[in-house]
């Protein structure tokens, strides 16, 4: 018997698969989730009474849908020689005056559309339980070179109910997928051996596959899965549901592409396949991503065809009853799937095969690493825009020839070409400008962009080829309050959609469907389309909008509205004035379905913008308690608790089923008391109820009381440190703009600046582990995101932010550390904030005359003295600017510290070089200052006895932003500081009382002397 606790799982899984699924039904989601503890109950009913009807029935099965794959026209005859007065080719810039020069001529271009689910919710929580209960068994029997679509595990390798989503993150497992067999050849080339590489892949997959092989008893035998009573009831009624639902599809076969659940059946359907390789071929490597192989074997039988190949593996023991070369495609054929009507083939004209051997091989793999490495890297990097608007499309647009190649002369210039992964990388660096910066401030730059997406996306061939960016694309108007270019898209659009049902034959992939017939189901396409734009602009709606955004929505999106509406055969509840519809926005960002995650709303406000954020009076309660089926209330509650101002209806449902739940990070900053070991069991539990696992306390940051120091865990003690010191230049216009709370006249091209500083720095391949910034170096809510990507790099960042503005004219000066963390077994990061505890006597009076503020601490230091951090084992302190010139603080300071960093905005670098020089000699650390470009004097210095040693680095001035890494050695400080008597060298001796102030756990076993 199914429990309602299950169910309740169920639920949560599916909700986290389907928001990430291409285009997710969002009000779908959200009216399902109003009613929840209902619409479960009912299913429980179903899946545990004896009628099983329902299994079948179109409302729960839901429909089908058509989703665009690609236009082509008809291939051109090879061309005759022609003579000098013929007409020469025609090359069009234009994409619609090509359309309309080749249609005119009488091609009639062929639309080709793959079917895709459109399943009820009930059937996704359906599938997501199954996946739970039965899934997972036929999962586990997978090996180890099977990379896509893993449930996700718990460290004893059993499923984990709790986790967010069914399925692992696919990132990792396809580069590990992709690397592993790069990594082979490359060895196997090393060795001088002769290598040969597969890379196939099924046609038609998902379409041409029936699930009824999931019933049989022979397949779960040599699948290794056991299946109980329970077990075998809910799986046959799943199975059941999937064959019904392929019968009600022109394929009348299948699986349903866009449940999460035909992935593991997939999967499994290939069991045998990676059985039979791993035993009998014994290769160097395989790998299958889904139904993507790729393998790598010696060559030692000299295979120079494909043919030989393929005979040689269907030769192989037991190779033949699953096997057969036919028509030049592989079938594959196991007993499981000879009595349906499955058709798993590996298609000639899909497969690829490498011979490689020597240099000539040796070559090929590092081009195709190396595609890779930039390809990586250029994902990796922050967002870049060009500095001129009038550049826009010539970026996102190529001058290419018929072979792809870039023209580089007018004579093999045969396109404008709009390349995929192109588009992508632009379209990212775009949205991160939306998240960033306010509209006004890159205007010119969307627009243009906004200009050469209608030219050039909006055309059929490339839509077909680019559809999936469109909502992202008409969120980024929405966001932007875009709302005229907004309104010329979706007219584009309109038209688009017309040229596609009058000008073009259109077909389904792997049907046979007649034209006609397939005609008359274009609608779905045209339905789903409009869905999906519409939910895409109310996920994003901007809750509040000026009265010109109002009357900009009137005249140029109002009218496309409600045509949307209607083409998309939605309730007349979305036929709604704009005021409605915000609140329907507030309901999906209640729910966490919305662009902006909801958690947002409980971070601090200074870390990002408030632009999409609705009020919180205006979100919904939720109408029940997680705790009713779930048992996670009091913890959800805990969370609520942490919520600054408190919410003000309750707990909305989108806390207590999160599809982008709190980091830990992000709890580090809500929690009352974060580095508390006694408040830590709290924050364990409530990271258990987001995430579905809970950290030993023992792991997680916190301050040791006995020591006086904050300790994070991150991996094993270094002898060196590798700092990255910053020539940034913060401008005085930013300064009174941070002081007065107004916008940054220059915040697109300070925000430009500092991710090419950035990504300089995260290209340099030294292994930097620490970067600095100067005092106010950035707004608050730039530093997630440049953190989070340091991270990735294992990087830590400490930087002044610009003035946190309180009630009271009050404002605060602080130093943000964001610092790798690895204590909870997988990299991630913590983020430290610390106070300036009183200004500058220059920084007091401009604060007072510019907005009559005064600066006072968030969090004064207790005992007065310094914080010091133990990130890993290497300790350290931060002072901002003129708490350098305390000599107490200074005095504290000494023998507890390896390093002292100094963020600074400071023109009295004369001062402030002699404060740098004694500080070295006196607290007898590594001292690293990162001043303001415009004053320079940035250095990491250290107490070396020689003299031209003490700098280690030192800059000044420069009209270019950058930063230059130099690497500090703790250990030898400290083997030198660990002695009774100060050796002779490297360092200058450690000054009188030294030996007393030093920290016990700073102290190694010094060197010896052989002499």
């Amino acid at each position: 018997m199914i429990t309602l606790e299950e169910l309740i799982l169920a639920w949560l899984k599916a909700k986290v698969d389907l928001y990430y699924s291409t285009n997710p039904p969002l009000m779908d989601m959200a009216d399902y989730e109003d009613g929840l503890l209902d619409n479960i109950g009912h299913l429980l009913q179903r899946i545990n009474g004896e009628d099983q009807e329902w299994i079948t029935a179109p409302e729960f099965l839901g429909t089908w849908t058509l989703a665009p794959k690609a236009i082509t026209f008809p291939k051109e005859p090879k061309k005759q020689k022609v003579s000098a007065t013929q007409e020469t080719t025609l090359i069009f810039a234009a994409p619609d005056a090509e359309w309309a020069s080749r249609t005119g001529n009488g091609e009639q271009p062929t639309a080709e559309f793959r079917l895709m689910a459109h399943c009820s919710i009930d059937f996704h929580v359906f599938s997501a339980l199954w996946m739970m209960l039965v899934g997972h068994h036929f999962d586990k029997k997978l090996g180890d070179n099977v990379y896509g679509s893993r449930l996700r595990r718990n460290g004893n390798g059993d499923i984990n109910r709790m986790a967010l989503g069914s399925f692992k993150p696919y990132l990792k497992p396809f580069r590990d997928w992709r690397d592993g067999a790069i990594k082979a050849m490359r060895s196997a080339l090393s060795d001088k051996k002769d290598v040969i590489a597969l890379a196939a892949d099924v046609s038609s997959f998902y379409h041409r596959l029936n699930p009824g092989f999931m019933l049989d008893a022979g397949f779960h035998q040599k699948a290794g899965a056991t299946l109980n009573e329970d077990e075998t009831r809910l799986n046959r009624l799943f199975i059941t549901a999937l064959q019904a639902w392929a019968k009600n599809t022109p394929l009348q076969k299948g699986l349903p592409v866009g449940l999460p659940a035909s992935a593991v059946v997939a999967n499994a359907a290939l069991i045998e396949l990676d059985q039979f390789i791993d035993r009998q071929v014994v290769p160097l490597y395989y790998g299958r991503y889904v139904d993507d192989i790729l393998l790598v074997m010696h060559n030692t039988s000299k295979f120079t065809t494909s043919k030989d190949f393929w005979n040689w593996v269907i030769n192989r023991d037991g190779g033949k009853d699953l096997l057969e070369l036919e028509n030049g495609s592989i079938v594959f054929k196991p007993s499981y799937l000879t009595d349906d009507d499955s058709d798993i083939a590996f298609k000639n004209t899909k497969n690829k095969l490498f011979v490689l051997s020597g240099g000539p091989g040796r070559a090929l793999v590092n081009a195709i690493s190396e595609q890779i490495n930039q390809r990586a890297s250029e994902w990796r990097a922050l967002p870049d825009l060009p500095d001129n608007p009038g550049t826009i499309a010539t970026d996102l647009l190529k001058a290419t020839n018929h072979a792809g190649e870039q023209a580089d002369n007018l004579r093999k210039a045969d396109a404008l070409t709009l390349h995929r992964a192109g588009f992508a990388l632009n379209l990212r660096d775009y949205e991160a400008f939306e998240r960033d910066l306010p509209p006004d401030a890159w205007q010119a730059h969307r627009h243009a962009f906004f200009e050469a997406v209608i030219d050039h996306l909006l055309t059929p061939v490339k839509f077909f080829e680019l559809a999936q960016y469109l909502p992202r694309i008409a969120r980024m108007a929405t966001a932007c309050v875009d709302f005229k270019h907004l309104g010329k898209i979706l007219k584009q659009l309109q038209e688009l959609g017309e040229t596609i049902h009058d000008q073009c034959i259109h077909q389904i992939k792997a049907s046979r469907c007649p034209e006609t017939e397939v005609k008359q189901d274009l609608h779905r396409w045209q339905n789903s389309l409009a869905n999906i734009l519409a939910e895409s602009i109310l996920s994003v709606l901007p809750p509040r909008l000026s009265a010109t955004a109002k009357k900009d929505w009137q005249n140029e999106v109002d009218s496309h509205w409600h045509r949307l509406v209607e083409a998309g055969a939605l309730t007349a509840k979305y036929a709604k004035p704009l005021s409605e519809l915000q609140k329907l926005h507030a309901c999906l960002f209640s729910h966490d379905l919305a662009h902006i995650p909801l958690r947002f709303s409980g971070l601090p406000k200074e870390m990002l913008s408030q632009r999409g954020i609705p009020a919180r009076k205006k979100l919904i309660n939720a109408n029940w308690r997680a705790d009713d089926a779930r048992g996670i209330g009091d913890a959800i509650e805990t969370l609520a608790g942490w919520f600054k101002p408190k919410l003000a209806n309750g707990i909305p449902p989108g806390l207590y089923f999160a599809t982008r739940p709190f980091s830990l990070n992000e709890l580090f900053l809500i929690t009352p008391q974060p580095f508390n070991r006694a408040w830590q069991p709290n924050l364990g539990k409530v990271i258990c109820a987001l995430r579905g696992f809970e950290p030993s306390e023992y792991k997680m940051p916190h301050w040791d009381k006995q020591q006086g120091t904050l300790q994070i865990p991150d991996g094993e003690p270094k002898a060196s440190q590798t700092i990255a010191v910053s020539s940034w230049e913060t401008r005085e216009t930013s300064f009174v703009a941070a002081v007065m709370h107004q916008p940054d006249p220059d915040s697109r091209r300070r925000y430009q600046r500092l991710n090419r500083l950035i990504n300089e720095l995260i290209a340099q391949p030294d292994h930097t582990g620490y970067l600095i910034l100067p005092e106010l170096a950035m707004p608050p809510r730039w530093f997630m995101r440049i953190a989070g990507k340091l991270n990735g790099r294992r990087i830590s960042l400490i930087t002044g932010v610009e003035y946190l503005h309180a009630s009271k004219k009050r404002v605060h000066n602080q130093i943000w550390a964001s610092l790798t963390h690895d204590g909870l077994g997988f990299p991630s990061l913590m983020l430290y904030r610390q106070d300036k505890q009183t200004p500058a006597l220059h920084e007091e009076q401009e604060l007072f005359r510019l907005a009559g503020a005064s600066l006072k601490p968030a969090m004064p230091w207790k005992w007065q003295s310094p914080p010091i951090i133990r990130h890993g084992n290497f300790h350290f302190a931060l002072l901002n600017c003129s708490e350098l010139t305390n000599i107490r603080y200074r005095a504290e300071l000494r023998g507890k510290v390896d390093a002292l960093f100094v963020p600074e905005w400071n023109s009295d670098t004369d001062t402030f070089n002699a404060l740098v020089e004694s500080a070295a000699l006196d607290i007898h650390a590594y001292i690293i200052q990162c001043n303001n470009r415009q004053y320079g004097d940035s250095r990491i210095r250290a107490p070396y006895k020689d003299r031209w040693k003490r700098d280690l680095l030192r800059v000044k001035g420069g009209n270019h932003d950058y930063c230059i890494t130099g690497q500090i050695d703790v250990q030898a400080l400290r083997e030198f500081q660990s002695s009774h008597r100060s050796p002779g060298d490297p360092f200058k001796p450690v000054p009188d009382g030294f030996n007393d102030a030093m920290d016990h756990n700073r102290r190694v076993l010094p060197e010896g002397n052989p002499d």
